[in-house]
């Protein structure tokens, strides 16, 4: 019989994740404070979610965590319990919006996942997806020049997934993983900005700033 994921190994797994990806996107803690505010007391949705690193901080909203990764999702679901929803669902394909409507759209260290042509069609679903009114955040790496060397971290990550895998639950949901590679796009925040305008957005603006680290919110307003 599997032995299921607890609520304690669940939660030390998000916090061992959220210390590997500050290597990817430094003063992450900061940037995700920014998120949390612009979705204080709303319905939201943690677009590309994982385990749940953003929706553990929206104490005061309605939470949907929505990801592609069943295992990120076993993670979230069990760490977070009723705090939140747990939806499955593929952003690089159009239909993920469908049926669904929020007051806050929230993503962090996940968009630059894709590249600038579905990123932009990304932004007119999550306008889409939103309530007249309502916000997206953004948080990421938008460097205003091109790095100069590569963001080391790999090894911390196969450390982290060799842990998560060895947990019966993980492992059973690891073999639904279907296999993907990121874009790793990452343009500077005034492409987003043009980009999120494009998309319909009526006030858009660079929320918060430190070094290569930004956060863009926007907001719908008709």
């Amino acid at each position: 019989m599997t032995t299921q994921l607890s609520s304690a190994d669940a939660e030390r797994l998000r916090r061992r994740w959220d210390a590997r990806q500050e290597p990817f996107l430094p003063h992450r803690d900061e940037a995700f404070a920014v998120l949390a505010d612009a979705a204080v007391g709303r319905r939201a949705l943690d677009l590309a979610g994982g385990p749940g690193s953003i929706a553990s901080r929206l104490v005061n909203a309605e939470v949907t965590v929505l990801d592609v990764d069943p295992v990120l999702l076993a993670i979230a679901r069990a760490a977070l319990g009723d705090r939140v929803a747990v939806v499955s669902a593929d952003l690089g394909a159009p239909g993920w919006g469908v049926g669904r409507e929020f007051d806050a759209v929230v993503a962090g260290t996940a968009l630059h996942c894709f590249g600038p042509d579905r990123l932009r069609a990304l932004y007119g679903e999550i306008h889409d997806v939103l309530a007249p009114g309502g916000v997206f955040a953004n948080a990421d790496r938008m460097p205003d020049a091109p790095p100069t060397a590569p963001v080391d971290g790999l090894a911390g990550w196969h450390e982290w997934w060799a842990e998560a895998l060895t947990h019966p639950t993980l492992a059973a949901a690891a073999r639904d993983r279907a296999d993907g590679e990121s874009a790793d796009f990452y343009p500077p925040a005034s492409w987003h900005v043009d980009a999120l305008r494009a998309a319909g957005f009526g006030e858009v603006a660079v929320r918060w700033r430190r070094d290569d680290t930004a956060v863009v919110v926007a907001r719908r307003t008709s």
